[in-house]
């Protein structure tokens, strides 16, 4: 009887030795890019501020009647998994975009305006960001939600302006998982863009 029962308790034993031995993942740092629209119109607002100013009779060219822009982002977190449903952390995203100046001349009743000179912009934004999974199907795939805030900074010719707040809303994204790696795909709007997706390492 005392064997018998010395036998179950090792069968019991051994499941949860082995699920110890296990590393915990405690961190999460993801690389990827996507498209923008001038950090999405800024999130769904329909109006842009021009960062670029007139002057000496220059403007530039709003940039949300500019189509001819053209609009890419590059970004990368580092979060820590504080339960299976919460993380948060750090991000970072680069965005470009272009446009075209204009030159306006005449007083300003009668101004008249054409294409000038091509014109780069970069944008950096830094922000602190939290994430939601929702739940995990079959062990390989996870909807969650993605939100974060912080600042922007623009750089043309060298640093233009610096600009409060930056934020990315991510009503829906999905992940799918394996040991250690994950890849995701995700819509919304802000620094990360309208659609991007990337890779995430677990450690």
């Amino acid at each position: 009887m005392k064997k018998s029962f010395s036998l179950i308790a090792a069968l019991f034993a051994v499941p949860a030795l082995a699920g110890e031995s296990i590393p915990q993942e405690r961190f999460v740092i993801d690389v990827g890019g996507g498209f923008a629209t001038y950090s999405s119109l800024t999130v769904l607002g329909g109006s842009l501020e021009d960062f670029d100013y007139c002057n000496n009779g220059k403007c530039d060219v709003p940039d949300e009647v500019d189509f001819e822009t053209n609009y890419a982002v590059a970004s990368i977190g580092a979060r820590y998994i504080f339960t299976p449903h919460i993380e948060a952390g750090l991000a970072a995203s680069y965005e470009y975009y272009s446009s075209y100046e204009s030159v306006c001349e005449g007083p300003d009743h009668e101004m008249y305006c054409k294409a000038g000179d091509f014109l780069d912009h970069h944008l950096l934004h830094i922000a602190v960001e939290g994430k939601f999974n929702w739940f995990t199907l079959f062990d390989h795939f996870r909807p969650y939600s993605r939100i974060g805030v912080g600042a922007l900074l623009e750089f043309d010719s060298g640093l233009e302006s610096v600009g409060l707040p930056s934020v990315q809303l991510t009503p829906v994204g999905l992940e799918f998982l394996f040991p250690y790696v994950s890849v995701y795909a995700e819509l919304g709007a802000g620094y990360r863009g309208f659609m991007s997706g990337g890779i995430a390492f677990r450690i």
